[in-house]
């Protein structure tokens, strides 16, 4: 049996940033969408995006409980993102006064 050698691979220039270039990226780099028909213009979001930021929220759905909310929102002209929102603003609203914050 042969023994192998491995030769060690060059590193990449390590480029130093300097702080504005940092803060250049993070403020618009990737990940911040510079479309002006972005998501956070839409009707949905209108009175959220002035006064705080947009948090993510990802839930799994059993397909064809996905599939129905999907075709019932196309077939009435609704957007599922919006449906979502009225629906968890609705819920947290009976829980705040089921629970005496509100």
């Amino acid at each position: 049996m042969s023994k192998k050698t491995f030769s060690l691979v060059p590193k990449p220039n390590q480029k130093v940033l300097s702080e504005e270039q940092i803060r250049a990226y993070e403020s618009s780099g990737p990940g911040h969408d510079t479309n002006k028909d972005s998501y956070r213009t839409r009707p949905e979001f209108a009175h959220k995006t002035a006064s705080e930021p947009i948090k993510r929220l990802s839930l799994d759905l059993p397909q064809s409980l996905h599939r129905r909310f999907k075709m019932v929102c196309v077939a009435t002209d609704r957007r599922m993102l919006a449906e979502i929102q009225n629906f968890i603003e609705q819920r947290t609203d009976e829980l705040e006064k089921e629970a005496g914050i509100k």
